[in-house]
């Protein structure tokens, strides 16, 4: 289902984005993916100007700067028309933003890893959602602290939470 709200980032206004296709945890195969999810760029992919490899970010990646995944939600099928529904296709192309030390975004459940709750600090875990681990956070390049319990405020039937952006290095 995942659905993202952007309540407050720097690159929706200053368009610091990347325009990339999403890979896999290994970074072999091309894989389609919801909103929401945070990646690692790594560089650009052969024969492209601007488009970009990025990978689903996985726990070793929590020294590295991540990017949220949040396309347009269009519905090219017309049978298909809440956000619940939308995905990115494999091979096509995904807006990718850049985080900055402040800004708030808000998730539903599914793009955490396991459960979450105000005042907990998250880092990157795999096929790039957020979760728990204190052995990797005081080295993390990024830190999503939940600030608020947004209720049912995104989806009637799945809860989301505000997370803030604090960067560590």
């Amino acid at each position: 289902m995942a659905i993202v709200r952007k309540d407050k980032m720097l690159a929706s206004y200053n368009g610091n984005l990347e325009t990339v296709k999403i890979f896999g945890n290994d970074g072999k195969d091309k894989t389609s993916t919801t909103n929401g999810v945070f990646v690692v760029v790594e560089g650009l992919l052969a024969g492209e100007r601007e488009i970009k490899k990025a990978r689903l970010g996985a726990t070793s990646d929590h020294a590295k700067d991540l990017l949220l995944v949040h396309n347009p939600e269009v519905m090219y099928d017309q049978r298909l028309n809440k956000l619940d529904d939308y995905i990115t296709p494999t091979d096509k192309v995904a807006r990718a933003y850049r985080l900055y030390d402040g800004d708030v975004i808000t998730l539903t459940q599914d793009l955490f890893a396991e459960a979450v709750a105000v005042g907990d600090k998250l880092i990157i875990k795999s096929a790039g959602k957020l979760g728990k681990d204190a052995t990797n956070l005081p080295n993390a390049k990024i830190v999503f602290e939940v600030i608020e319990d947004s209720g049912y405020e995104l989806h009637k039937t799945m809860k989301s939470w505000a997370v803030q952006i604090v960067r560590q290095k």
